[in-house]
């Protein structure tokens, strides 16, 4: 029988969830050059998802723990699409500019 490991995948995704939160803020001047940061963060986050989802919680707490993070999970991969299509769009206007 394979060990619950809801916890830990729990903190897992709370980290995964709190670093995608921080990287708009902390890269004023890197839009362009942290896309690439986000979309790790996005394919971390997907991984966790799965994670969670193949995860046998064994008491109703680590099934909520689950379910939690789950959510997390899938509130990080939003934030990242969000962050690479802001980033996106923001580094093709600066570039049409410079011409």
């Amino acid at each position: 029988m394979k060990s619950d490991r809801a916890l830990l995948l729990l903190s897992a995704s709370i980290l995964i969830f709190v670093l995608s939160l921080c990287l708009p803020p902390v890269s004023v001047h890197t839009y362009c050059e942290n896309r690439s940061v986000a979309a790790v963060f996005g394919v971390v986050s997907m991984t966790m998802f799965l994670f969670l989802v193949r995860n046998r919680a064994a008491s109703t707490g680590r099934k909520v723990a689950s379910g939690v993070g789950q959510t997390l999970a899938v509130l990080a991969v939003a934030v990242n699409v969000a962050f690479i299509i802001y980033a996106t769009h923001l580094c093709r206007h600066m570039f049409d500019q410079l011409r």
